[in-house]
């Protein structure tokens, strides 16, 4: 059974005892014992077989000891194997470095770890595996801690293995020495490391957590179940002024107080149970007792058996922006001057009397005021002084007034007043009211002011069902009053409405009037009185509407100053009027001066002088053929400005002239400073000369004034013998008027003006209109 082959050792041994040597060693072997061999040992035959006895036990303990040594080695087998098990089923990573880091083992964990970069005995530093190699950083920190653990010493630190084709994890690393076969000789380095990603992601989520609750600019507050305060950051502690250890133990019922109604808080309570949230504005009270808005955001979070364990509390101080809000509001339905109610302010005031009157069948009247010749406060007194002046009538409405009327700017110098529950009559005892309040004298400025106003009225339902056609009813019965005359009031009425259709259809019709050749000019010869010659024309601006046909410069005059409209047909007209005397010049005609009016618009206009010179430029018209006419209320409405305007006109060699002369009042302080040439007396006074008067007195003032100042004079509206006979004897020198030519088309005047000028060559002046053979050429 048990052969040299199989226990080599066994085979000296059996070959000892074939040579009988077994007896003396053995003896030795026992007297090395300190046994004797017995008397008998002596005996051959009793040494044979004490020799073969002894050898048989020598062979049994040989035996014993290698079935022994055999079972210890599969039982380390055993215990290397389960250790190794052991080892490649620990989730940590666990390895055996050399001394100098280079990698002799690792467990399969590594696996998992390192992906393709595994090698369980790569016999290369840790720092040349890419698992490990993420940054120079890191290689120089796994260097060190392999040098720390080399030198007898455990090495801690942190690393970041990245998975090869996978993703990174963060490891807490371990290094220790670890002794080989001599106690005290270091041969090796245990590597432990233990995956702390999730750990270290949880905490970064926490400690991110914690930055955004202290760091944001929204206040947050945490309370446990029973709804007191537990935490609170920087941003509640900025918001609200309390500090954190002042409100921790409380209930958040102490910042609002008794600002907010109680319904609101069993609202609020009611949604947190129902819904597990709530959102709203909240007006709450900062430490210092100052009131402030918020807009808070609640929310109630829950445990794992669904028990709400925390309400979490976000608030936005929003008291600015609810100002601004506010701020924007006022400005939307509040005048800034006046700090009246605006337009959009009484439209939602009219709608809500016309709902309450459909309730209650009472009416309302609706009062639309404009202040006359506001305009001129501002140009003799400047804007703040007009400020003041609309200011003051604000103040005098008011308190003409219920409380609840509603007084409101609806821009520049028109007002309105809403009268909840008056009729008619009650209308007009208000408007009667105000026109005598307003009418009482005003200090501005350190002058005193006497205005006017005029009211348009219009009463629900009769005058209209709805916001628009109310407000529509009422402005066009206050430009009705307007044209009776300052301080009148007047009641809307129908025949109102279709001089209102007409004149928004002539505003329409006139933003377009000139691109489609609809305006054109008539021409009114001018006459010098002394010698009968024609000495200049005055261009009038007429239009013909395609639908409506000729319409009145009376009629779309005063419109277009009103849109604005004004600056692109006077300006049409001075280039038309140019030109057209530039042709006449060419074709022959001896040089005449040709009038063009200028409205106020046009006079305020700081690039009328720039315009007058472009025109003049295009057309080749030497300067002192153009006369620009102006009123007399716009020259003296703002003496300053106006001799600061006409200097400048004069300063292109241009003529000026003074129209409708004596139906303003002209002060002749500034008149004679003005750099004009002509003042033009209006036919009002020339109309009634032959049996008034007054009339007679006021026309030979102004021509004796004239001549005094050494101006020309034109009268104009001469329509007979009589008229001009006047005029002659007393010195003017220039007419023009239906006796002489009524204004005409352009061909017709220039061959009036031919005609004219050849027979008066050969002729005396005629006394008689109709025989001087003219009105044939104006048929």
């Amino acid at each position: 059974m048990f052969t040299p082959a199989l226990f080599p050792p066994i085979g000296p041994v059996l070959a000892a005892c074939r040579r009988r040597a077994v007896p003396r060693r053995a003896a030795g072997v026992l007297a090395g014992l300190g046994w004797t061999l017995p008397a008998w040992a002596g005996n051959a035959e009793a040494l044979v077989a004490w020799d073969t006895a002894m050898l048989g036990i020598t062979l049994m303990v040989i035996l014993a000891l290698l079935v022994l040594s055999q079972l210890r080695g599969r039982r380390q087998q055993d215990v290397d194997r389960l250790s190794r098990a052991m080892l490649d089923h620990s989730q940590q990573l666990i390895g055996l470095l050399a001394l100098d880091g280079r990698v002799l083992r690792m467990n399969r964990a590594a696996r998992d770890w390192m992906g393709d970069d595994y090698t369980a005995e790569s016999e290369l530093p840790l720092w040349h595996l890419q698992a490990w190699s993420g940054s120079k950083l890191q290689v120089a920190r796994l260097q060190q801690a392999v040098a720390t653990a080399a030198g007898g010493n455990t090495a801690q630190l942190e690393v970041r293995v990245l998975r090869v084709g996978g993703d990174a994890r963060v490891a807490d690393l371990s290094l220790r020495p670890v002794n080989g076969q001599n106690e005290g000789n270091n041969q090796f380095l245990l590597l432990e490391a233990r995956d702390v990603t999730t750990r270290r992601t949880a905490e970064e989520k926490l400690t991110l957590a914690a930055a955004v609750f202290e760091q944001a600019r929204e206040g947050i507050m945490i309370t446990d179940r029973r709804g007191v305060i537990m935490s609170v950051n920087k941003a509640f502690t900025d918001i609200t002024g309390f500090d954190a250890d002042e409100v921790q133990g409380h209930y958040p019922a102490m910042l609002t107080t008794s600002l907010e109604d109680p319904k609101l808080h069993r609202k609020i309570r009611h949604s947190l149970l129902r819904n597990g949230h709530w959102q709203g504005e909240l007006r709450n009270v900062r430490k210092n007792g100052q009131a402030y808005t918020a807009w808070v955001s609640m929310s109630r979070r829950f445990d794992a058996d669904g028990r709400a364990s925390h309400l979490i509390g976000i608030l936005n101080d929003i008291t600015r922006a609810k100002e601004a809000e506010q701020k924007m509001q006022r400005q939307a339905h509040y005048d800034a001057l006046t700090n009246l109610p605006n337009r959009n302010m009484l439209s939602e005031q009219v709608q809500s009397a016309i709902l309450a009157s459909a309730r209650t069948t009472e009416p309302f009247a609706l009062l639309f005021m404009d202040l006359n010749r506001f305009r001129d406060i501002n140009d003799n007194f400047s804007h703040p002084a007009g400020d003041a002046v609309l200011m003051e009538m604000a103040q005098r409405l008011r308190e003409g007034l219920r409380d609840r009327d509603t007084v409101a700017r609806m821009g520049g110098d028109e007002f309105a007043v809403l009268l909840p529950g008056a009729d008619a009559v009650g209308a007009a005892g208000v408007a009667t009211k105000l026109l005598e309040r307003v009418a009482l004298p005003c200090m501005v400025m350190g002058h005193e002011l006497s205005l006017t106003v005029s009211i348009g009225i219009a009463v629900f339902p009769a005058d209209g069902q709805d916001v628009e056609t109310l407000v529509r009813c009422a402005d066009t019965a206050m430009y009705r009053a307007k044209q009776e005359g300052p301080g009148h009031y007047s009641f809307f009425t129908e025949g109102m409405q279709q001089r209102s259709v007409r004149h928004l259809q002539l505003e329409a019709a006139m933003r377009r009037a000139t691109e489609r050749n609809e305006m054109l000019l008539h021409y009114q010869p001018q006459i010098a009185v002394d010698t009968g010659d024609v000495i200049g024309v005055e261009a009038l601006v007429r239009w013909r509407h395609p639908e409506l046909g000729m319409v009145s410069p009376g009629e779309f005059i005063p419109l277009a100053e009103n849109n604005g409209q004004i600056l692109v047909i006077g300006e049409w007209v001075m280039r038309t009027a140019v030109r057209q005397m530039r042709a006449w010049m060419d074709a022959g005609l001896p040089p005449l001066v040709v009038a063009v009016n200028l409205s106020a618009v046009q006079f305020r206009d700081p690039k009328l002088p720039e315009r007058v010179k472009a025109i003049l430029d295009e057309s080749g018209l030497p300067p002192a053929c153009l006369d620009l006419e102006l009123t007399e209320s716009v020259a003296t409405g703002n003496p300053t400005a106006a001799m600061a305007m006409m200097e400048r006109l004069h300063a292109l060699g241009v003529r000026l002239s003074i129209d409708d002369f004596g139906t303003g009042y002209s002060s002749l302080n500034y008149l004679k400073r003005f750099p004009i040439h002509t003042l033009k007396i209006d036919q009002s006074f020339v109309r009634d000369i032959g049996t008034d008067a007054d009339d007679r007195a006021i026309v030979q003032a102004i021509i004796q004034m004239a001549r005094a100042l050494h101006l020309s004079t034109i009268a104009e509206g001469v329509e007979n013998d009589e008229q001009a006979r006047f005029l002659r004897a007393h010195g003017c020198d220039m007419v023009q008027g239906y006796r002489y030519c009524r204004p005409i088309e352009p061909d017709v005047a220039l061959h009036w003006i031919q005609a004219r000028n050849r027979i008066n060559a050969h002729e005396p002046e005629p006394t008689d209109y109709q025989s001087s053979g003219f009105a044939a050429l104006q048929s």
